[in-house]
């Protein structure tokens, strides 16, 4: 609705690649790290509750047998799922010996033997996947190796806290620090996309104007706190009455602004009803002194100018402001 996030954890990054990440280069940390372990194979693995496991970077070597973009359901009994579900480093020197890989497909059906591995997480902790190596043949590392291995895999947590700062700086760039909702910039920015794909899709959409009647009474009655607390009370209604679909704002002072999407000719006066029995409601749980809003509608030209169209809403709303004073 609002909040936009540069990177959903819950996809995978090679169906929705992401300028701030080089892939060139973590391909090239996974080639190195399976060259100074002389291994065979080595991965950047990435993990998703409903999906399961990619493979998002495979060392290039003809002896790897798995590429980039390979899928492995999440219930499978591989190393990288004990990883993820542990929080913690694993090191398998000898895999067919234990019991526990029986039923590994890694081991039984792709003949590796040993497997060593580091996770990766977000920066919010959660676990993004794996950083591992693999080999056929059994083998003895050093700690000094695993040592190593979370080194490299610093670097690629790195531009992950990359992403998380970028879309951090870029969500405070768009959004009121009042109300929590889109500031001008960013209601701007949202609607023209929302109105460059409803052209494409022959789709309708409607603008609302919101402004608090007698606000700077409110304000010189009852103190600025509670005229910034009438402010996110406003911005939590909006939130909670749109949909997915919409783009909302504060653009300034008390004024508000809403862009739905229209399925039909009476969505527009729905939503605005919807908008005042939320008003109503949360006005008695929130205690805040009495208040109106004035609300201007108008059903969206997709050709005309965004100003003018900001504009015929003000003044539609300014219409019925005047009709009830």
């Amino acid at each position: 609705m609002n909040k936009k996030t540069i990177f959903d954890p819950k996809t995978f990054l090679l169906d929705n690649p992401n300028e701030l990440i080089s892939l060139d280069k973590w391909q090239k940390t996974v080639n190195l790290l399976a060259k100074v372990f002389h291994a065979p194979a080595g991965f950047l693995v990435q993990f998703t509750p409903d999906d399961g496991f990619q493979v998002t970077i495979s060392s290039q070597q003809d002896t790897n047998p798995y590429a980039a973009g390979i899928v492995i359901e999440p219930e499978a009994n591989i190393f990288c799922r004990r990883i993820v579900e542990t929080g913690n480093p694993l090191y398998v020197p000898n895999a067919p010996i234990d019991p526990c890989w029986d039923t590994n497909p890694e081991v039984h059906n792709d003949d590796f033997t040993s497997y060593l591995g580091v996770p990766v997480f977000w920066p919010d902790g959660h676990p993004f996947g794996t950083f591992c190596v693999m080999d056929y043949k059994q083998t003895e590392y050093e700690d000094s190796y695993l040592e190593l291995i979370e080194q490299l895999k610093d670097i690629l947590e790195s531009d992950l806290a990359l992403i998380d700062l970028y879309g951090q700086m870029q969500q405070l760039a768009i959004t009121d620090p009042l109300s929590g909702i889109n500031n001008r910039r960013g209601f701007e920015t949202l609607s023209q996309q929302r109105i460059a794909l409803a052209k494409r899709n022959q789709a309708k959409l409607g603008l609302c104007y919101l402004d608090v009647d007698n606000f700077k009474l409110i304000n010189d009655q009852y103190g600025h706190k509670t005229g910034d607390d009438m402010i996110k009370h406003i911005g939590t209604v909006l939130q909670n009455t749109v949909r997915q679909s919409d783009v909302i704002g504060r653009i300034g002072g008390d004024e508000f602004v809403a862009l739905v999407m229209l399925e039909h000719e009476s969505d527009l006066v729905a939503f605005k009803q919807r908008l005042e029995v939320g008003f109503c409601c949360a006005k008695r749980a929130k205690h805040l002194p009495e208040y109106s809003v004035s609300i201007g509608s108008i059903e969206v030209d997709l050709h005309a100018n965004f100003t003018d169209l900001l504009d015929k809403a003000d003044q539609e709303m300014l219409k019925n402001k005047k009709r009830v004073a």
